[in-house]
């Protein structure tokens, strides 16, 4: 149930823009990316990309605690340095939560799958 999908992000964090959201699908469908390659399937910025993988990944721009859900590992190449970005155990598992509450497995969906008793009538 698609409520129940809804809750599983709003409890990593109340407010959550969908771009962060929509940057976190990439990632994980993605896995091993240059931050310039994700952004180029974004179709976003650079900047906005770096803004968003801060967000998602252990520092936010403003330095305060990110969400932990993805990595970027520095690799060198020669003179050339790249980030690829990688889901943490966290993400991963996050991930798992969304996929569960997709296929119904959530409480909303549960709770709307139990048999309802019938009522009594009620007799004046």
């Amino acid at each position: 149930m698609m409520l129940d999908v809804v809750n599983v992000f709003m409890r990593l964090r109340a407010r959550l823009p969908a771009s962060l959201i929509g940057t976190l699908l990439k990632v994980a469908t993605n896995q091993g990316l240059s931050v310039s390659e994700l952004a180029a399937k974004r179709a976003i910025s650079g900047a906005v990309m770096s803004r968003h993988l801060g967000e998602l990944g252990q520092r936010n721009r403003r330095g305060g605690a990110g969400l932990g859900l993805i990595a970027m590992v520095q690799e060198i190449h020669g003179d050339h340095r790249e980030r690829r970005v990688y889901l943490t155990d966290k993400g991963v598992a996050f991930l798992h939560r969304v996929l569960a509450a997709m296929k119904g497995e959530g409480p909303m969906a549960q709770q709307s799958r139990k048999p309802v008793s019938p009522r009594k009538p009620v007799t004046p």
